[in-house]
């Protein structure tokens, strides 16, 4: 299988931090509402839509405000590509996650384009083509050796990222407060590209 691995920056936005978690809220991209105790969340998810040119279709938001602890990853570590895969009871091990099942980063869509923003450091994405076939989970870490250094996405800048983006989750050297929002989009031409 050849994984198109791509990503480009789209916006800076400022994130909110109060300890919430929010798991895949959907939303109308023409006209998005968030969720109960999330308004403040509507001022970027607007400002990432619009420089990712997306304004209609089903997207879905997850929000990760937490304080990562030194040595842990806030979302799930080693290279991956995000999607609708078999999880039959999977779950990460290692750090992260501070009560979440990493699995949390499937969308309910087979691989779509996601958007994705944090208030601190801790992603790096790869851009290229890859031979590659992802495990039933996504996993790539069979490829790691073959994809090089890859880049760390800079925070408070929204990235729109392929579907068959490969990325992943870093540990942090200190504790660290951060804001993760992802929002998987809807399968639409330009989009994906």
């Amino acid at each position: 299988m050849n994984l198109n691995s791509d990503y480009r920056p789209l916006a800076r936005v400022a994130l909110p931090f109060a300890g919430r978690q929010k798991y895949m809220h959907g939303f109308d991209c023409a006209a998005p509402v968030m969720p109960d105790g999330f308004e403040d969340y509507l001022e970027p998810v607007l400002t990432l839509l619009d420089a990712a040119g997306v304004r209609c279709g089903k997207a879905w938001m997850t929000v990760d405000e937490k304080v990562v602890k030194a040595g842990e990853s806030q979302r799930r570590p080693g290279p991956h590509v995000d999607g609708k895969f078999n999880m039959k009871a999977v779950r990460w091990g290692g750090g992260g996650g501070g009560g979440w099942n990493h699995s949390c980063n499937l969308v309910p869509v087979s691989r779509t384009p996601v958007i994705v923003v944090a208030s601190a450091v801790g992603c790096r994405a790869w851009r290229g083509q890859f031979e590659a076939q992802p495990r039933d989970d996504g996993d790539l870490s069979h490829i790691a050796d073959a994809l090089g250094a890859g880049e760390i996405l800079p925070a408070n800048i929204g990235y729109l990222l392929s579907g068959d983006c490969v990325h992943e989750s870093i540990m942090l050297t200190e504790d660290t407060q951060r804001t993760f929002l992802r929002i998987a989009l809807p399968q639409l031409e330009g989009v994906n590209e």
